[in-house]
Formats: structure tokens, C-alpha cells, sequence
């Protein structure tokens, strides 16, 4: 065990300090799928078989996101100190259901959970909860959102959530889990920062009122998934407080400009939401999955997260005898589920090594540097930008000279296609006003300015080299 640790730990650190030479070895599945075995081994092949998944599989295929030109997801390229946490946590695997099954996993995440409170600015009697993703945090919170709605006696055939136009997939999937009809969602159109219209909000909640349904959620975004954008929660939260609605923020991706004084702007009002969700596996730089869920008021939340605790008995001491008091000491009373990983140790690692300044500064190195593409992609004749980068992310579209507006769509789709295939680069893409960008996020430490600047010149290459994009479109 010793020597393979000590083998595998040696070529990841390699990786770590010096990323592959290409994005990806091969998006062919088959080249994939040929090195794996098409039934299961009835007899195993030890450490032999173990060097081979990492060494000639594993290692050879795996898409790097430490690669200087790898722009696609929102998933980073974990930190040191979450890989090193993450193996003392996957060698003992504790519980982090009751404090009885592990009292550190259980402690340190609670501890976890009070500084994250502290950062959004939530009182110490707020709830705070670790869940697998942000679509599970949004699914919980407007769970808690219908329930608060059911018990002040809203029928539920009149009830509306309101989300801005680019608000995440998960928002309409979570509406859809909790029984609500389709129409119950009311998208709000984008203003010119692509973040909600404010004034679209007022008079579409006003006109709902005005007909008799009821607004039970309000749903903004602070880093929208699709092109980061910001809403402003301040504006957003009076408009909630006038229709008695829950006000929930997805602040998934944006959520950790609460670490960085000159980004903090973007996340004014924050801590007047009712609910919110904070990724620490998107710009804190750990491995997924490492989702918070804060709740302001601790009764309705505790209303929902309650239901069939009773028949606990077999995870929970005495779960009739429970107070619900705090985080931290039972977390099963907080989640909907009861399996989790050890998530907050990575979390715990990364604050530890590095301290939020450190953190901080290396959300607002990925920022700059989103501003330095989209500057140097703006001074180019044939390329368009969406809009300046409020965050990490730039948004943009090749334009070649002799393509209509009406086949740019087509053509950066397939160039996006093409680039994804190829080993130079990996962007992905969105749509806005009408029309399809390409997406750059910057979530890597291996970024920098000279390889932001051999970007364009990859896009006119990867062009050029196949005449059949410009001909297909």
C-alpha cells in the first residue's frame, strides 16, 4: 500500500505542478471504451490492475483543468489542500449524519458552517447546512419556501415563483420535484447587465397580485450560472418584502465574493435573503461536491427538515427527544440527505492553508484576468462581447469577415464543438439576447495573461484549418 500510495502521489503532484499539454486526449469514446474491461473480473488483479487505471487510463484521458487554456465548467481545479484532505477523509469515510457516528467530521463541520454564516452576514441562530450541489440547495430552500406558503393558508393553485430568464435549470427541475405546475414559474427578462429588470420584476409581481395569485418565492441570482451575472439583491429583497414573499438567492457561483472586499459590492443585500446557497466546489477551489445552504429564519426550515424524524430511531439516538437548537451537533435534523461526504474537511483544509485573504485573492486574480480577455477580445475586429465581466467569466463570439449576423449562431456553435475535440483549448457557451456566446470562466491557477492571449488566434485557427464550419453555416 505504501508503494502505490507513494507511486500515484508522486505522478499527482507532478500533474499538479506541470498540466498536461492538452486539454483533452480524445473526445472519441471508443478510444475510451476500448481500454476497459467489457465484463467485470471475476478475479481481481491487484496492485497491478490499480497501477494500470491510474497510469494508462485515468491519468492519459482525463480532461485537465489545469490546463492555461481550460475555460469550460464551473468546476475547478481543486487546491492542494482539498486533495489532501479529501484522502484522509476518503480513507476513513466518517459520518457526518450524528455527532455519535463522528464526533470530528461533525465538529469541524459545524465550525465550518458558523464561518460561512459569519461571511454572508447570518446571525448565529441562522441555519446552515452542507448539501451535495446547488440544485439539492435550491430544491430545499423552496421546499421550505412551499411549506412557509401551505401554513399561512396560500392556495396553492394561485402560488408564483418568480426567477430571472437566465436563472439555473435546477430552479424549474426543483418546482416540477415539489408538485407546482409549470406556469407556476414567471420568468423575468434581463435588463442590459443581463442581470433581472427591476423594474419588470415590480410591475409583473404587482400585475400577479392584481389578479389574485400569490407570489410565495422570489428567486435571484448572484453569479448567474449561465453568464455570471449579479442581480441586485437589495432591490430584489423590497420587492419580496412588499409581496410577503421568500426570498432566495442562488449565489452558487458568486457567493464567494464575500471573501474579497472589492468584490463584496456584488453581493450587497445578501444577508437579508431568507435563504441561500454558497458552492465552495465553484470559486473556493475544492472538489466537488461542497454545496452551503443558509436559512435566516430557523422555524420554517426546521418545520420542513423535520417531517419523518420520528422514524429515525435507528441513525438518531433519541430523535423524539431532540431539540433543535444548533448546527452541528445532529445535521441529519438539516438535510434531505442522509449520505454525505466528509465535504466540510475539504472546505476546513482550504481555509486553513490558505486563510480567506489568500482565498480572496486568488478569486480576484481570476477576475482580472476574465477582464483581461474580455479587453483583449474586445479590441479585435472580429470578435463580440456580450457584456463586461462582472466576475470570472467573459462571454463573447467569433465574427469573421463575410458571415452574417444570421449565421454567426451556427458558426460558433460548431467552432465550440470543433475547439472542445482539439487539444489547444475548452470553451463552452450560453445563450443571451437572442444569440449564442461562447463562455470562457477562468477557475485555475495556471491561467495567465500570455495564454488568455494566444486565445483568438486559436478560435481563427481551429477556423481556418476546417473550411467546413464556414461552409456548413
Amino acid at each position: 500500500m505504501q508503494e502505490l500510495l507513494a507511486e500515484a502521489a508522486g505522478a499527482l503532484c507532478q500533474r499538479l505542478a506541470m498540466p498536461a499539454g492538452v486539454t483533452v486526449a480524445t473526445l472519441a469514446r471508443d478510444q475510451v471504451e476500448v481500454l476497459l474491461p467489457r465484463e467485470a473480473p471475476r478475479r481481481g488483479g491487484g496492485a497491478q490492475s490499480l497501477r494500470r487505471l491510474l497510469f494508462d487510463e485515468f491519468l492519459p484521458y482525463v480532461r485537465d483543468y489545469r490546463h492555461p487554456l481550460h475555460l469550460g465548467h464551473q468546476r475547478p481545479a481543486p487546491s492542494f489542500a482539498s486533495l489532501y484532505a479529501d484522502f484522509a477523509a476518503a480513507a476513513f469515510n466518517p459520518s457526518v449524519t450524528m455527532f455519535e457516528g463522528g464526533p470530528h467530521a461533525v465538529a469541524v463541520e459545524g465550525r465550518v458552517l458558523a464561518w460561512m454564516k459569519a461571511l454572508a452576514g447570518y446571525s448565529d441562530s441562522a441555519v446552515a447546512t452542507l448539501v451535495n450541489g446547488g440544485a439539492e440547495a435550491n430544491l430545499t430552500a423552496l421546499m421550505v419556501a412551499r411549506d412557509f406558503a401551505r401554513a399561512q393558508g396560500a392556495a396553492p393553485q394561485r402560488w408564483r415563483v418568480l426567477a430571472g430568464e437566465h436563472a439555473h435549470y435546477s430552479i424549474p427541475r426543483a418546482l416540477h420535484v415539489l408538485g407546482l405546475p409549470a406556469d407556476a414559474l414567471v420568468r423575468i427578462p434581463s435588463g442590459d447587465d443581463l442581470a433581472m429588470d427591476m423594474s419588470a420584476l415590480r410591475a409583473t409581481a404587482a400585475a400577479l397580485h392584481d389578479a389574485g395569485d400569490r407570489v410565495i418565492a422570489i428567486v435571484a441570482a448572484a453569479g448567474c450560472t449561465a453568464n455570471a451575472a449579479f442581480d441586485d439583491l437589495v432591490a430584489v429583497r423590497a420587492v419580496a418584502a412588499a409581496h410577503d414573499a421568500w426570498f432566495h438567492v442562488d449565489a452558487a457561483h458568486g457567493g464567494a465574493a464575500l471573501l474579497s472586499d472589492r468584490l463584496q459590492p456584488l453581493v450587497a443585500g445578501l444577508a437579508a435573503a431568507d435563504s441561500c446557497v454558497v458552492d465552495p466546489h465553484k470559486m473556493l477551489f475544492v472538489s466537488a461536491p461542497c454545496s452551503v445552504l443558509l436559512c435566516r429564519r430557523r422555524a420554517p426550515f426546521a418545520a420542513s427538515l423535520g417531517v419523518g424524524l420520528a422514524d429515525a430511531d435507528y441513525v438518531l439516538p433519541d430523535p423524539k427527544a431532540l431539540v433543535m437548537e444548533s448546527d452541528g451537533d445532529e445535521p441529519l435534523r438539516w438535510t434531505l440527505a442522509c449520505t454525505r461526504f466528509f465535504s466540510a474537511f475539504r472546505l476546513y483544509a482550504a481555509i486553513s492553508a490558505y486563510g480567506l485573504d489568500g482565498l480572496a485573492a486568488r478569486i480576484e486574480r481570476c477576475c482580472a484576468l476574465a477582464r483581461h480577455l474580455h479587453d483583449l477580445l474586445g479590441a479585435q475586429e472580429d470578435f463580440d462581447c456580450l457584456v463586461p465581466p462582472a466576475f470570472n467569466m467573459a462571454c463573447f463570439r467569433y465574427r469573421p469577415p463575410g458571415v452574417g449576423p444570421e449565421r454567426l449562431d451556427a458558426l460558433n456553435r460548431a467552432l465550440r464543438q470543433r475547439l472542445a475535440a482539439g487539444p489547444e483549448a475548452y470553451l463552452t457557451g450560453c445563450s443571451a439576447r437572442g444569440r449564442y456566446w461562447l463562455r470562457a470562466q477562468i477557475m485555475s491557477e495556471h491561467v495567465n495573461e500570455d495564454s488568455l492571449d494566444c486565445l483568438p488566434d486559436i478560435l481563427r485557427r481551429t477556423a481556418a484549418a476546417r473550411p467546413s464550419l464556414l461552409n456548413a453555416v
